[in-house]
């Protein structure tokens, strides 16, 4: 492992830091966790157990659920406080947000998924500086893809209303839009900066961090938008306002005593990062990362927009089912980062075996994960949908959908374990191929025919037909990782850490 002590400063030379078979995820409190370490002159060949292996996936896991929980709640935190405004303001959120996750923040966490494979293989080959290098470029190619998307923010009012049929929704909708700006740059600056801790296996600082300023936001919105009578705007203003606060407590904890050992992977700032001709990594891996979000959440959204045409209900159903859904795919997802990190540190290292054996165990834990998520949910089918609508008929609707919701959770889990295991491997670009491949010349059409057309299935259309094209990706995705030299990995880390 690299020197991580309290009273250390940095790290040992690129030579000494050797990651064994043995050697597991870092903890966010190194000095603690000098146990479950390998010494850096240690020459341990035998493998990890399995129960070792699952102990530290699963407490890694546990942070990163908490960390995504707490971002997701920003959302409930807005809906709660426009539902409150008028129904109006409700609407416009609700159309605001999709676009908000479509053009915007689907693209910049994407993006930030490359550094789940550049920091974490740096990291594994002992290229400490490496990591805080790749974060310095990360941030200066999503500063420059936040401006087009801060400019179709700013013009939102007039590009909604060619979508929207109530004129006075998509101002709503638009303004809410240009309010948000402002917390761009801070979102994007947080998924960085959370990245480069992940690398060194430290998941509780966002965590901490989130569990600060998600009360802090829920404050603001009630100050904001009642209190000082901004309204949505307010809201949207209270959101942004807490995006920036959040990447700012961020660097503090790095800065300070507590985080002071992961500064052995900053190397401060470097006249390397603006070479352009050295970003092609970087962007390509952010482009893949982009296009498999985008190609997931336009898929679910172009659907959700479809149960519109059953019925009011049928589309109020819908949203309740996506929310259920969304909150449950959390938690398989904040899993994969643990297993794209620790898929990272062993490529880098060119430890193979021990990756295939844990790649192994992953998709057992994923399954096991998707149905208990599926489980749960089919047991709650009848108390779920009240806590989110009064109406009896979309509580019902809800209620009839959910076993099928149950299944497609499993099919989810295993999703984020494929895809999780690729960013690992540095393969996110044959994900984004297979995702939008499947999805819009197979799973789309197939649910809205299954919805809409001679089935004349529902909601139930909606999910089959999703479902099944998901399966397609998990088989394709994991015939893939079968087949593929996962030696071509290790050398493309290789290269990419001697190139630096």
């Amino acid at each position: 492992m690299a020197s991580h002590t309290p009273d250390g400063e940095g790290a040992a030379p690129r030579d000494s830091h050797t990651i064994t078979e043995r050697t597991p995820l870092l903890s966010d409190s190194p000095s603690a966790s000098t146990s479950a370490s390998v010494s850096e002159s240690s020459t341990i060949t035998s493998t990890p157990s399995f129960q070792s292996e699952l102990y530290l996936l699963t407490s890694y896991s546990l942070p990163l659920i908490t960390t995504y929980l707490l971002q997701y709640s920003y959302s409930v935190i807005t809906t709660f406080v426009a539902g409150h405004l008028s129904a109006s303001a409700l609407a416009a959120a609700s159309i605001g947000m999709t676009a908000m996750n479509i053009v915007g923040f689907a693209t910049i966490e994407g993006m930030a998924t490359a550094l789940d494979t550049l920091c974490a293989q740096a990291y594994g080959s002992g290229n400490l500086p490496g990591v805080g290098l790749h974060v310095q470029r990360m941030l200066l190619v999503m500063a420059l893809a936040i401006v087009p998307i801060a400019a179709i923010w700013a013009f939102s009012p007039w590009i909604l209303s060619f979508f929207v049929r109530q004129p006075e929704l998509a101002v709503m909708a638009g303004s809410f839009l240009r309010a948000s700006i402002l917390g761009l740059p801070g979102y994007a600056g947080f998924e960085a900066g959370k990245r480069f801790l992940q690398a060194q296996g430290a998941f509780r600082p966002a965590m901490l961090v989130l569990l600060v300023c998600t009360p802090v936001n829920a404050l603001l919105s009630w100050l904001l938008a009642f209190r000082l009578a901004m309204g949505l705007e307010g809201a949207a203003l209270a959101v942004a306002i807490t995006n920036t606060l959040r990447p700012l407590l961020l660097l503090l904890y790095i800065a300070s005593p507590w985080g002071k050992w992961s500064r052995c992977c900053w190397g401060g700032f470097s006249r390397d990062a603006l070479a352009v001709r050295k970003w092609g990594p970087v962007i390509r891996l952010s482009c893949a990362g982009s296009a498999v979000n985008l190609g997931e959440w336009f898929a679910s959204e172009v659907l959700s927009f479809s149960t519109a045409y059953l019925s009011t209900r049928h589309l109020a159903a819908q949203s309740v089912l996506t929310t259920v859904s969304i909150m449950s795919w959390h938690i398989p997802f904040s899993v994969s980062v643990a297993v794209s990190t620790r898929i990272g540190h062993l490529v880098g290292a060119g430890l193979l075996p021990t990756a295939r054996r844990a790649a192994l165990l992953y998709s057992v834990v994923f399954t096991v994960i998707g149905v208990v998520d599926g489980g749960v949910i089919f047991a709650l089918r009848d108390s779920l949908p009240p806590f989110f609508s009064d109406d009896k008929r979309v509580c019902e609707l809800a209620a009839n959908t959910m076993l099928t919701v149950a299944v497609f959770q499993v099919i989810d889990s295993i999703i984020n374990c494929t895809n999780g295991l690729l960013r690992g491997l540095g393969r996110q670009g044959f994900a984004a191929w297979v995702v939008f491949a499947v999805n819009y010349l197979g799973a789309v059409p197939l649910a809205m025919w299954l919805e809409l057309g001679s089935p004349g299935w529902g909601l139930q259309g909606v999910w089959i037909g999703l479902g099944c094209g998901m399966v397609v990706i998990a088989v394709v995705e994991g015939i893939y990782m079968k087949m593929m030299r996962w030696e071509d990995c290790v050398e493309s880390a290789k290269e990419r850490e001697e190139g630096e």
